[in-house]
């Protein structure tokens, strides 16, 4: 595949299927990078480094694109703390910054990710990097009692942190309270770890996890997060940021960050990117029947006339699968959570979903060999944005393995078999869903569920003059049932059936429909 250019313009993301990995799990490209000489990689070590690098990527781009997907979302790729003996854990997920405008040096270079960006969109695919503006690496804490109004007493610095006992950039090296000047300076809010995390002053303010909370309000600190995640977009290329942890910085950051006149929507701009897609973390889910996490996603969103975020990851939606198709909650439950989506969010086709991650179980260990292909034929046949984690494909059990045999958990093999059944299953429903637009933007409305247990579902979808139905069988029985009122019930074809135990057929304006048990049906007028 030709190499492209390092700038294009946005695609509409309502289309795009993204395929998220963790950087050092998925494949290992330069070995000479891998080992950096400070004890922090050990492939036999789930806690430290195992070797995958922006390479490895490269490398395994026709294997990505072979699943289907369209983006790849790669977790930050930015200089970290690579070990914190405080909690005896690496910082290989990217997550722990030390300097927010530098590579790490066990992903590549410059020119290497460069080289990813270009050889994406040769492919007409997009970037998309995981960002963080919440903290930096764990690089100082309170040994003891915090004490209110004197942030320096039980102060400690974490001065055998790995590779550097304090970030490298500027201002964020600023982090020793006890001196009167970068006390003044107030880069940090120099707080503890959350304690009370529905308290909005220690959500907002405090430590998460116990990693170093930036002062987001501080104009200084505000300005370095631009230009770092400007020198992205510009030298890069990226084509879109997911935003680790959201929840926990205010939202009139975000309005500065991505709609400032040097905010992340005007420098992508520059660059011909006119729909830069910021989409944020907020983990929070929503009870049955109930809608208060959304209610917190629609207020980051901000109103029409002054948005904020672009979108909000939909962790009700993951949530409410869960239940429904791993533990056996009434399907009404998914219908009511559908309905949800589709009336708060300002844009709720371009709302990503996923059913695992990596801070979550796989659903292959939750929900079984089949209740994963349920969950991933909903996946990719319900409104929103798709999320596939990498190894989700291979039926992946463990939250963090490596696909490549060298990495940790790989069992000494790797994992990149395009013949695995969950493979096949997402290349074939991913073809679907972009060859048939009213997968990707039609409205959504469930019309058949079961309010008391588990049992059908359906949910129909229309596109200008299409039609689809998608329809399960939680249950652990088949289930034989009618869909009456339903005026094109001839018109349909069947694109996907789980089993070909599954039968319908059309009798006038009825759909007689009989999925065994755990079953999938999913039909289309063209």
């Amino acid at each position: 595949m030709s190499e492209g250019p390092l700038h294009v313009a946005s695609p509409d993301w309502r289309d795009q299927i993204v395929y998220f990995l963790l950087t050092d799990r998925f494949a290992q490209g330069d070995l000479s990078i891998s080992d950096q000489g400070y004890g922090e990689y050990d492939p036999h070590d789930s806690r430290c480094y195992s070797g995958g690098d922006l390479q490895g990527i490269i490398d395994y781009l026709d294997y990505i694109e072979a699943l289907g997907a369209t983006s790849v979302w790669i977790t930050p790729p930015v200089a970290v703390q690579w070990w914190n003996p405080r909690v005896a854990y690496g910082g290989y997920h990217g997550y722990w910054a030390r300097h927010f405008a530098a590579l790490d040096e066990h992903v590549g270079d410059l020119a290497t990710y460069q080289a990813l960006a270009r050889a994406l969109h040769g492919r007409g695919m997009y970037l998309i990097q995981d960002i963080v503006c919440n903290h930096t690496g764990d690089f100082f804490s309170y040994d003891g009692p915090y004490q209110h109004g004197d942030p320096c007493h039980n102060f400690v610095l974490n001065t055998a942190s790995v590779p550097t006992m304090r970030p490298t950039q500027a201002p964020f090296d600023r982090n020793d309270v006890r001196d009167p000047e970068q006390r003044a300076a107030a880069i940090y809010h120099w707080t503890p770890s959350i304690e009370h995390p529905q308290d909005p002053t220690q959500r907002l303010e405090y430590s998460l996890y116990d990693l170093d909370d930036l002062n987001t309000s501080n104009p200084s600190v505000r300005a370095a997060l631009k230009q770092s995640y400007a020198y992205w977009i510009r030298e890069v290329g990226v084509d879109a940021y997911r935003i680790d942890t959201a929840y926990h910085v205010e939202p009139d950051f975000w309005r500065d960050f991505l709609h400032a006149d040097d905010g992340m929507h005007a420098v992508a701009a520059e660059t011909g990117r006119e729909d830069f897609f910021c989409f944020g973390e907020i983990l929070l889910g929503s009870d049955a029947y109930d809608d208060s996490a959304e209610r917190v996603a629609r207020q980051y969103l901000g109103p029409d006339n002054a948005p904020i975020l672009d979108a909000v990851i939909s962790f009700p939606w993951y949530f409410t699968l869960r239940r429904v198709i791993a533990e056996g909650k009434p399907t009404d439950e998914l219908a009511h959570r559908i309905r949800t989506q589709m009336r708060l969010h300002r844009e709720p086709l371009r709302v990503p979903i996923f059913i695992d991650n990596h801070d979550v179980d796989r659903f292959a260990t939750i929900g079984g060999g089949r209740g994963l292909s349920q969950a991933l034929v909903l996946l990719l046949t319900a409104p929103g944005m798709p999320i596939i984690y990498y190894g989700t494909e291979q039926g992946f059990t463990h939250r963090r393995p490596a696909m490549f045999a060298d990495g940790w958990g790989s069992q000494g093999r790797d994992a990149y078999d395009r013949e695995a059944s969950h493979f096949e299953l997402i290349a074939r429903l991913s073809s679907l869903r972009l060859t048939h637009a009213v997968l990707r933007r039609g409205d959504a409305e469930p019309i058949a569920s079961n309010a008391y247990e588990p049992g059908l579902f359906v949910l129909h979808r229309a596109y200008g003059n299409s039609e689809a139905l998608i329809v399960i069988n939680t249950a652990d029985a088949a289930i034989t049932d009618r869909l009456r009122r339903t005026p094109r019930a001839e018109d349909y074809q069947a694109l996907l059936a789980l089993d070909e135990a599954t039968h319908w057929h059309a009798e006038g304006e009825e759909l007689a429909l009989s999925l065994p048990a755990q079953g999938a049906l999913v039909l289309a007028t063209d």
